[in-house]
């Protein structure tokens, strides 16, 4: 970086750390400052440390988070805004699960203001989105508040429906992809290190939870379980192809944890042959059922069992319908983040002269 840029940096972050008032706010600012070619694990491991000892302490700290990234027009303080909140996941802080959806958006950044500008850091911008997507959407789902949480208690179908969930995620991580030589820049190598990382704990997660749930998906469990258990085991297959190939493309990129590409596991075929016919035989049967269900509502002892069998049908339906709504989403954030056919012209530094 020349002399004039680091005299930069250093106005930048200068400003903003006198007027932090505490030594939180000022490490929030060390560890998010404009420099790319410097990454600051010590304010950070700091402000990690903090919050384990004082759980308090995290709100204050996402206020101060959150702040300096919707202020910021700078790519590189965005960026470091969001490794810091996703190292509080990474580093199994408890006190991260109370957060949910993210307290600022990012959903557009770099889409408004100079627009000479914006073209110069186009694909940092978008970057910068695509992790935006993933950490808001993977806050959202391990919120504690969230009213279905997978565990032993769980019907089979709020697993099912988590489990889905997590697939979803994983699309989102992998669409945070650097353009061009970008990667060479450490801010991004490390952001491309937390996701591959994120990868790797997830989609095992997933694949666990399959292997654990499929047995208990069987011809008594209904066509809209195993509707849903089908969806998820086509979208394993098709995901753990398209997981070597981001693999490939980090490791090409030279991105230190993806020079050894996982055996992603496989679905056997007699579980996918076996979860079909449960979804696509005996519609007859089925459309049979509701008749009979009728006559046995009608009969008070059944009264109460039909009522709680309505229920559960019901929440199933809703729990259908969010998956639904969400891949939709995810459809259209895929579609809107599209990248054009020509690059984007990046400001890549002069690394030569480094």
């Amino acid at each position: 970086m020349n002399i004039w840029k680091r005299a930069s940096v250093a106005l930048k972050d200068g400003t903003s750390l006198i007027a932090a008032d505490d030594l939180l706010k000022a490490a929030v600012v060390k560890a998010t400052n404009h420099d790319e070619f410097s990454i600051d694990p010590e304010n950070a491991l700091f402000i990690y440390r903090h919050v384990r000892a004082t759980p308090s302490s995290l709100k204050p700290l996402i206020s101060a988070i959150s702040s300096r990234v919707t202020r910021t027009r700078s790519w590189v303080v965005a960026l470091k805004g969001l490794m810091l909140m996703h190292g509080f996941f990474l580093s199994k802080t408890t006190a991260a699960e109370s957060i949910g959806r993210l307290p600022f958006d990012l959903s557009a950044f770099g889409r408004q203001g100079n627009s000479r500008m914006s073209s110069r850091s186009g694909g940092f911008n978008l970057f910068v989105r695509a992790y935006f997507a993933f950490l808001d959407r993977r806050s959202i789902l391990f919120h504690d508040g969230n009213r279905h949480r997978y565990d032993e208690e769980s019907s089979v179908m709020i697993r099912l429906v988590i489990i889905r969930k997590m697939q979803v995620v994983i699309d989102s991580l992998i669409r945070i992809k650097p353009i061009g030589e970008s990667v060479r820049i450490p801010v991004i190598n490390e952001a491309m290190e937390n996701v591959i990382n994120e990868i790797l704990e997830i989609y095992g997660w997933i694949c666990r939870r399959i292997a654990e749930v499929l047995p208990n998906v069987n011809s008594k469990s209904g066509k809209r379980q195993a509707d849903v258990a089908l969806k998820i085991v086509a979208k394993s297959m098709t995901q753990g192809e398209e997981l070597v190939k981001y693999f490939v493309f980090c490791r090409d990129l030279g991105v230190a944890n993806a020079q050894e590409i996982p055996d992603f596991v496989r679905i056997p075929v007699d579980d996918v042959i076996h979860l079909h016919e449960i979804v696509w035989t005996d519609k007859e049967e089925e459309q049979g059922g509701e008749a009979e269900e009728t006559d046995e509502c009608e009969n008070s002892e059944e009264r109460t069992k039909c009522v709680e069998g309505k229920e559960e049908e019901e929440m199933e339906r809703e729990l259908v319908h969010e998956i639904d709504d969400l891949i939709k989403l995810d459809d259209e954030e895929k579609e809107e983040d599209e990248p054009s056919l020509a690059p984007p012209v990046l400001d890549v530094p002069d690394l030569i002269s480094l």
